[in-house]
């Protein structure tokens, strides 16, 4: 196992002071494993340089050393490389405090942290690493994209991980450079094979292939594993919806999520990377005592299906998905904060007053659930909770398990 190993002291501290401590710990470290780095740092600038000098993407997991308080400004920087980290603090020059403070910022970026403070932690906080790699891989290493903005009405959404953003100007580029004829050809099968259309003619549904034309280009163009799209801003400039295309994408394994909301995007990842499944991202619309209702224009296309328009424009093409009853999981994340419960799909509703997929979830005590949920959006998915319970906590997330 490759080991990336850096140390820090303040600007007040003299490096030289503590060489012979970091070249024995070196020197130990070496026996077990393939270490690269081993730096003394002081500053952000020292951080640069180092940068330039070590590859630390292709380590598979970080020691951090603070030997001194007053480091954490500089070391957290490292957190750039999402790589597992261990943090080691000994007893003395606050080395311990200014690890615990840089293990919960690591923590808060969803890198999976621990604390160690003797050799022999250190080896078994590693070696557990090892055993992990594989499956945290799929979750660090993943690239995800916004395109446009977060919706302003999401006002709880937070969110700390690295990801790529495209203007709307950039997508509406590539949008630009997409033809009728290919749109009416991205979205012809969907066509053909809905159950019904209700609203959408020809022109419509032109415009949301090319949406689908243009975003599949960009997520090529941008290497994107998933992505966030805000979908509202495009209804003023085109009089379309990315709600057809999301529907399309999240049936095809790539998570789509709309209103630019990373937290939901991360979610639907998630579920695709270690469960092979899609994600049905909803707002939350009614509950009752023992059931919940979501609602969205948009669905994976799982089932049967009807189009329809978006619910609040009258524009674009929305998509109403027949839901199989059965178990599932409902969730959202927030942060490093989830909610998980087992849910069981009870069927589908259909109100002109909601959005067009509406989907009735049986969750004992609803209102205790709403009551310590984390925001509107939800995800439901059919999976097995208390297996994605158990995965959100190895990957660093807060889990209330209802």
């Amino acid at each position: 196992m490759r080991i990336g190993l850096v140390f820090g002291v303040s600007e007040l501290a003299n490096p030289e002071h503590f060489r012979r401590d970091t070249e024995e710990f070196i020197k130990a470290l070496k026996k077990d494993f393939d270490v690269v780095g081993g730096a003394i740092l002081q500053s952000k600038n020292d951080f640069k340089l180092l940068k330039e000098s070590v590859n630390f993407n292709d380590t598979d997991v970080l020691v951090v050393f603070p030997l001194t308080g007053g480091t954490e400004g500089f070391l957290k920087e490292f957190s750039v490389f999402r790589r597992p980290t261990v943090f080691y603090g000994s007893p003395f020059n606050n080395s311990l405090a200014a690890a615990i403070e840089l293990r919960e910022y690591y923590r808060d970026r969803l890198i999976p942290s621990t604390l160690v403070k003797n050799p022999t932690e250190l080896r078994a906080a590693l070696l557990a690493y090892e055993d992990a790699l594989g499956e945290l891989d799929k979750f660090l290493r993943a690239r995800i994209g916004l395109i446009g903005r977060t919706s302003p009405w999401l006002i709880n959404e937070r969110l700390d991980i690295p990801y790529t953003h495209i203007s709307l100007r950039k997508f509406f580029e590539y949008y630009e450079r997409t033809t009728n004829e290919e749109g009416w050809e991205a979205v012809r099968n969907v066509f053909e094979n809905a159950k019904k259309v209700v609203e959408p003619g020809r022109d419509a549904l032109i415009k949301a292939g090319r949406i689908y034309l243009a975003i599949k280009r960009i997520l090529r163009d941008y290497r994107l594993e998933g992505f966030t799209i805000g979908c509202f801003d495009l209804i003023g400039k085109i009089g379309s919806t990315p709600c057809l295309a999301l529907a399309m994408f999240n049936a095809e394994g790539i998570p789509a999520a709309c209103e630019g909301e990373l937290n939901s995007l991360l979610g639907m990842l998630i579920v695709r990377k270690f469960f092979d499944k899609p994600a049905f991202m909803g707002n939350l619309a009614d509950f009752g005592e023992n059931h919940i209702l979501l609602a969205h224009c948009t669905a994976p296309l799982i089932s049967e299906y009807i189009l329809r328009t978006h619910f609040e424009s009258g524009k674009g093409v929305g998509v109403a998905v027949k839901f199989p009853k059965g178990k599932a999981t409902l969730f959202k994340l927030r942060g490093r904060q989830a909610v998980v419960a087992g849910v069981e799909v009870e069927g589908n509703e259909f109100s002109e007053s909601r959005c067009r997929t509406q989907v009735r979830i049986k969750l004992e005590d609803a209102p205790d659930f709403v009551d310590g949920t984390l925001g509107n959006h939800h995800l439901l998915a059919y999976i097995d909770a208390e297996e994605l319970s158990d995965l959100l906590s190895e990957l660093g997330f807060e889990v209330m398990l209802y």
